[in-house]
């Protein structure tokens, strides 16, 4: 800034020095005064004061009208040096708030231009025209000066509002985070219940039988062991979240991909058909990967629904492998990519089922499907650890 501003001010010296050497006798006889020293100190008045025009412009916009002032009563050659006033004019309006640039700038080229008008009635170098040119080369760059105010103030707006939004925004995230991983928190913590109440189940039966029926209380003692393979698996998952105790959520038997066909009819009633494909051998799956497999599907189907529009048909595929289960939902309607990344009523969206799945060491992908529509896939381990 300091090195552009003292540039515009040494070039505009010069150019107003040579200019002042350069009036030729003819010329000379149009002025009272011919160049002298006094003619370049206010030549210099005028033009090396916007040195400063960015931090002082009032202060500097009153030295170039005075030594402008000076120079026209006294009566010098005209020099390129009147340039400083419109620049000065330019850095009030500028640099200052709107009402405070008027308030200079206003009195001040009301002014300049009386002056101007009372030198052409005594002075044969001024005429009307002249006080045109007075009145044009202040107002002008004061109004320019103040449209590049607004701009640059309305700009700073904007990367103030975008930076809010930002932030917004990322807390947002950060809250939906939190919240969904409460909710699988309290998901697993019913799973890894669950699990415990049929190994104490089991471990009664075995007990009771255990010396009338050792082949029953082998089958119970597996099935223990099985229980508590499954709970150690969740439980592992469910290290490092937090659990929101609100102390009026109730213990019920989580869905898995059991409940597909319920939850294909509910959508149907609600205005989306859905078909079903399943591909490879179904098989159990451990419980925590049943019930995410299953919230995927339904978080999926629902945006669908909200955001799919009318007529929007929805598919479900089911691909079972060795080690792996990959869900696939899509559908045929407009709008769903806007509805996941949003929708604050059923996880957040695409958020939560990134949680859900980094929480399974799985992978998932969805965006817009060739044809139109939208489609999500997701491939979960069928044993994560």
């Amino acid at each position: 800034m300091w090195v552009f501003d003292g540039a515009v001010a040494l070039a505009a010296f010069a150019l107003s020095v040579v200019a002042l050497d350069a009036v030729s006798p003819g010329e000379l006889e149009l002025f009272e005064r011919a160049p002298d020293a006094w003619a370049y100190v206010l030549v210099a008045g005028q033009t090396l004061p916007l040195v400063l025009r960015r931090v002082r412009p009032a202060t500097v916009l009153a030295i170039i009208v005075v030594a402008f002032v000076l120079d026209r009563m006294l009566d010098y050659p005209s020099s390129t040096a009147v340039v400083g006033v419109a620049f000065a004019f330019h850095s009030l309006g500028t640099e200052l708030p709107r009402r405070r640039s008027m308030q200079i700038g206003i009195p001040v080229i009301a002014v300049l231009v009386a002056f101007t008008a009372m030198g052409a009635y005594y002075v044969d170098s001024v005429t009307i025209g002249t006080v045109i040119v007075v009145l044009i080369a202040t107002l002008a760059p004061l109004l320019l000066g103040r449209e590049v105010n607004e701009r640059r103030r309305y700009l700073t707006e904007l990367e103030e509002r975008t930076v809010r939004l930002e932030r917004d925004r990322e807390r947002r995230a950060r809250e939906a985070v939190r919240e969904e991983r409460a909710r699988i928190a309290r998901e697993l913590h019913d799973v890894v219940a669950h699990e415990m109440t049929v190994m104490t189940i089991q471990a009664a039966a075995a007990r009771r039988v255990i010396t009338t029926d050792p082949g029953q209380a082998t089958e119970a003692l597996t099935a223990i062991e099985t229980a508590g393979h499954d709970a150690l698996t969740e439980m592992r998952r469910l290290l490092g979240l937090l659990r929101h105790e609100d102390g009026q959520d109730a213990l019920v038997p989580q869905p898995g991909l059991h409940r597909l066909n319920g939850l294909m009819e509910q959508m149907e009633e609600s205005g989306l058909p859905t078909g079903l494909t399943v591909e490879g051998e179904p098989a159990p799956l451990p419980t925590g990967v049943d019930l995410s497999a299953y919230r995927i599907i339904q978080e999926s189907l629902t945006n669908s629904l909200k955001h799919g529009g009318p007529d929007t048909h929805a598919s479900i595929r089911l691909v079972y492998k060795a080690d792996e289960v990959v869900i696939e939902v899509a559908d045929d309607g407009r709008g769903s990519a806007a509805g996941l990344e949003t929708n604050g009523e059923t996880g957040h969206g695409l958020v939560g089922m990134r949680e859900r799945i980094a929480m399974l060491d799985g992978s998932l992908t969805a965006g817009p499907r060739a044809g139109g529509g939208f489609v999500v896939r997701a491939t979960i381990p069928r044993s994560a650890t």
